[in-house]
């Protein structure tokens, strides 16, 4: 039990601490649809050509990629999307493991106020979906989780509250392009 309470509270800090920074040395190459495309650590997805390859804060992100010009005065890229991987215990299931990653979400003095929660399909697999606000950092969130095998690959957008509405075309080309490899 201290193992997944463990495991729980590290997704959490990762989902919390998700700010990122311009850098990247991972490739990607560009399409001719004015997108690109990132082939990696077995999965792939397209994002748009003017966005960058960022270095996340959080520990297990894989890939994140963002907006360079909604970068605030640190640098942060604000609009962004990251993908996380996480280990599921064995004995769990990924809708018990996302219910209990929320609950302790809400639970900590974050501000966090879910607006939806569902799932969807991304790529011909079933993947539950949660929209969030965290007040705390000012942003508004989507979250959808995918599972292969034991490992849960966690697409996480992420934007200013003000600006969330505007990247909701980008997100679900990103999202809808996502495929397991």
């Amino acid at each position: 039990m201290k193992k997944y309470l463990l495991a729980i509270i590290l997704l959490l800090s990762i989902v919390l601490i998700s700010g990122c920074t311009t850098s990247g040395n991972q490739t990607a190459t560009n399409t001719s649809t004015g997108m690109k495309s990132y082939n990696g650590d077995q999965f792939n997805f397209n994002y748009p050509s003017s966005w960058q390859i960022i270095t996340s804060q959080a520990q297990n992100s894989t890939i994140a990629v963002g907006d360079p010009t909604s970068a605030d005065n640190s640098g942060n890229v604000q609009v962004n999307v990251e993908i996380q991987t996480a280990v599921k215990p064995s004995n769990v299931t990924i809708q018990d493991y996302y219910n209990s990653t929320y609950a302790q979400f809400a639970a900590q003095n974050l501000g966090y106020k879910q607006l939806s929660d569902g799932t969807i399909t991304v790529n011909g697999k079933t993947a539950l979906e949660n929209v969030y606000i965290l007040s705390s950092v000012s942003k508004e969130q989507r979250a959808v989780w995918l599972q292969n095998g034991n490992t849960i690959y966690i697409i996480l957008c992420s934007a200013p509250i003000s600006q969330y509405n505007d990247q909701q075309d980008t997100f679900n080309a990103i999202i809808s392009s996502f495929k397991l490899v």
